[in-house]
């Protein structure tokens, strides 16, 4: 009886803060190009943000780093952030961000410099699109 109402409050407990929880969103690094791209970063990023990509280790002024490439249409999370709020440099998981496009190379350094490039594209959604 006593184990029964334990298991009751509880999983009303879980219910109440999944119901009051403001859905989170991730920060969408897009390749809208028509060619692949290169991805050199910092932090590492988890599999799942990176859709199972495979990643290679470089290393850039003594520092170990990955590197990626994103095909044409691809994409990859690179932050998130909470539905209701926009995104500030705290919601950004990585500190350097570098992309290689044929002879072109952008590269930020710090999560400020990669929040400004990030545009709102549709309501919840936040992207650094490449074009």
């Amino acid at each position: 009886q006593l184990h029964m109402k334990k298991l009751l409050l509880f999983s009303f407990s879980v219910l109440i803060t999944l119901i009051s929880c403001d859905p989170v969103h991730y920060l969408i690094l897009e390749n809208k190009t028509n060619k692949p791209v290169e991805v050199v970063y910092y932090p590492q990023l988890e599999d799942r943000q990176l859709r199972n990509k495979e990643v290679e280790k470089i290393e850039i002024q003594g520092k170990e780093m990955s590197k990626i490439t994103l095909d044409s249409a691809e994409t990859i999370n690179i932050g998130m952030v909470t539905a209701m709020y926009t995104p500030s440099a705290n919601d950004i998981d990585l500190d350097y961000l570098e992309i290689r496009y044929g002879q072109d190379t952008i590269r930020l350094t710090g999560k400020h410099a990669i929040l400004t490039t990030i545009q709102k594209v549709e309501k919840l959604n936040w992207r650094l699109i490449l074009k």
